[in-house]
């Protein structure tokens, strides 16, 4: 938003006319004591918003104005000289070749414009004193919103679009909106106006008309919605502009809605294509904006999600159905073992899971991004020649088919094969820094859709079915690992790598029995099977410490109906009474029985102190029903509305 005072619009000041522009003069109730400017929208921008400025000093009017015919901008735009990059820009020092190499942003690191780091990000977006206040001092602001009645009143459709995107906004920060509630910290307004072009917000301000929001009747848009909520909590646009937009007015790198939904420019200024397609949720810099308002909303998706396909995020924007779906979201989770899932899609894809990264999905660019802070542990690629790229947590990373390069970077890593074609001799995938003892090969899936119970390591194949060949060559540490699941006498599935591969580091069956006792490492856990030829099995718990977030058991034969999960000790121990519920409320003793669509993995999560937060967790291979949990009532408690207590 360009903050803009106009002397040459005012007539000299008197005591009754407060710089009151003549072409504003006369309306009705009261005069203004401010300047506006609001020029018309570029038909050939597309781009939805327009909205109305603030002196940063003078305060908001009490009535709205009336707004003068707009005139068309210059048809050729100006361009400008770059200015030298205020951080140093990697892209520089990448060949290109290697995929999994590249910088988290290659597309603004090529750009000759300034960069902006997140707090630069941030600053930018936001404006001294412009948000609403934390009154009671509970880290969570309250905002009530209303939907103006009567004339130039929303349809039903447009206030769900509008709850919906204030529903965003909360998913990230720590806002939370109550409709048609008494005002207790801040104030939100939604109304037609025929005057309007597309759409105009307010500044939070303790005036009338601070935190309202002005639409033409027909551009009432999700995108819109979004864009004027984020000026009424206080976020301001990405560049110094306002209404109408020049080439000249790009000044760094990331103004654009790649980065954020605040900015006038299209995704292709910062380097990245998105067909056309915009954001209806908060991208990379808003999520870092806002939370600086706000603060950071931790308690969302802190369960096991799948992002893209196989989705169970209940948000549409990070939902993918088919392969005509575009992707273009940022991903704010809050904790759990999460998946970033783009399987559906056959183009060549890259899949960084880096915070602060950008991926190339369903055939754009730099399309998809994962917020700074987050973490997502596994990944899952199409059926193109795909780049995996992970993170410092243990991640699991499955490339699909197609011959695709994976680097897990930092961590206990696992790369996960479900079928012979998903690397074949022909199309192979490369694992780019493969740490024996440390990482591990998974071909558990691929033996068991190939009928194949065990491998036999030998150095050169037989002509049985599951015999397999590691070879490694210590002068260039490369290497490969051949299987042959068919007794053909050939390798059906065959994997190189950078870096040695033991017999040690194949996984060849899902129920294997391991018990990981490493101190302080968030991936302890034990896997726990229990032999089969009792009739059932009841695994017991009695302290918090028996099974902790970092620290889960994950039980591998669990039967439904049959085994029992008891923790009648941990309730005794604790004096804590659960109960089951969808999500976390904030209670003390709040129980979820859960399951993860794509890792086929239920699990049981307890927040004993309130915060909302997993502190007792067990995880499961096999499905696990409430009345398998001895302690916990098999009636969940009603959900409350997930959008009025949006945190």
């Amino acid at each position: 938003m360009r903050l803009d005072f106009r002397p040459s619009l005012f007539q000299q000041p008197n005591p009754t006319e407060h710089f009151l522009p003549p072409i504003l003069k006369p309306v009705a109730q009261q005069t203004f004591n401010y300047s506006i400017f609001r020029p018309f929208l570029q038909p050939f921008l597309q781009h939805p918003f327009v909205r109305i400025f603030i002196h940063p000093i003078i305060q908001p009017p009490f009535v709205r104005p009336v707004i003068q015919p707009p005139t068309r901008p210059p048809i050729n735009p100006i361009t400008t000289t770059a200015p030298t990059p205020s951080e140093p820009l990697t892209t520089r020092n990448w060949d290109g070749k290697d995929p999994t190499l590249r910088p988290d942003d290659p597309y603004v690191a090529s750009l000759n414009k300034r960069s902006f780091d997140a707090r630069q990000a941030s600053d930018n977006l936001t404006r001294e004193g412009a948000k609403w206040d934390d009154l009671n001092g509970d880290g969570r602001t309250s905002v009530a919103y209303s939907f103006n009645t009567g004339f130039g009143q929303f349809d039903e459709r447009q206030k769900a679009q509008a709850r919906l995107a204030m529903q965003a906004w909360s998913d990230v920060s720590n806002l939370a909106f109550e409709e048609n509630g008494p005002r207790r910290e801040g104030k939100m307004s939604f109304g037609i106006s025929n005057t309007e072009s597309v759409a105009s917000g307010y500044y939070p301000s303790n005036h009338p008309y601070g935190g309202s929001t002005w639409y033409n009747p027909n551009r009432v848009t999700r995108q819109t919605l979004l864009h004027e909520t984020g000026h009424a909590l206080g976020l301001s646009h990405g560049g110094n502009y306002n209404g109408s937009l020049h080439t000249s007015q790009w000044n760094h790198a990331q103004d654009s809605k790649a980065h954020t939904v605040m900015s006038y420019f299209w995704a292709d200024k910062s380097g990245k294509t998105h067909g056309g397609n915009t954001p209806v949720a908060p991208m990379m810099d808003d999520i870092s904006a806002i939370q600086k308002l706000y603060g950071v909303n931790r308690q969302i998706r802190q369960e096991n999600t799948t992002y893209g396909f196989n989705s169970n995020s209940q948000r549409d924007y990070y939902t993918l159905n088919s392969n005509r779906d575009n992707a273009v979201f940022c991903v704010w989770d809050g904790g759990g073992i999460d998946t970033l899932d783009v399987s559906g899609y056959g183009s060549n894809q890259t899949i960084n899971l880096k915070a602060g990264s950008f991926s190339d999905v369903g055939g754009l660019k730099g399309n998809v991004s994962i917020a700074r802070g987050v973490t997502l542990e596994n990944a899952i690629g199409g059926s193109g020649n795909d780049a995996l790229i992970g993170n410092e947590a243990d991640n699991r990373l499955t490339g699909g088919a197609g011959g695709d390069r994976l680097r897990g970077g930092g961590g206990a890593d696992t790369f996960v094969y479900n079928r012979a074609s998903d690397s074949t001799p022909d199309n192979p995938d490369v694992l780019m820094d493969f740490i024996s003892g440390t990482d591990k090969i998974d071909v558990s899936r691929a033996m068991k859709h190939a009928n194949v119970a065990s491998l036999a390591f030998v150095s050169e194949m037989t002509g049985k079915a599951g015999d397999a060949v590691l070879i490694h060559d210590a002068s260039g540490n490369k290497g490969s690992v051949a299987i042959d699941l068919t007794g053909d006498g050939k390798a059906d599935l065959l994997i190189r790598t950078h870096g040695q591969v033991k017999p040690g580091d194949i996984v060849q069956s899902a129920g294997a029995v391991t018990l990981d006792t490493q101190a302080d490492t968030p991936s302890n856990r034990a896997t726990l099977t229990p032999p089969r030829h009792h009739r059932s099995s009841t695994y017991t718990y009695e302290k918090a410490s028996d099974s902790t977030y970092h620290n889960a058991d994950l039980l591998q034969d669990f039967v439904s109906g049959q085994d029992k999960i008891d923790l009648t000790g941990l309730i005794n121990n604790t004096g804590v009474h659960l109960q089951l519920v969808e999500r976390y409320t904030g209670r003390i003793g709040d129980t979820l029985v859960k399951f993860n669509a794509y890792s086929g993995r239920y699990f049981v999560g307890v927040d004993l102190t309130g915060n909302r937060r997993t502190d007792f967790l067990i995880k499961s291979t096999q499905r696990i029903k409430p009345e398998d949990v001895i302690g916990v009532p098999k009636r969940p408690n009603a959900r409350a509305n997930a959008f009025s207590r949006a945190r």
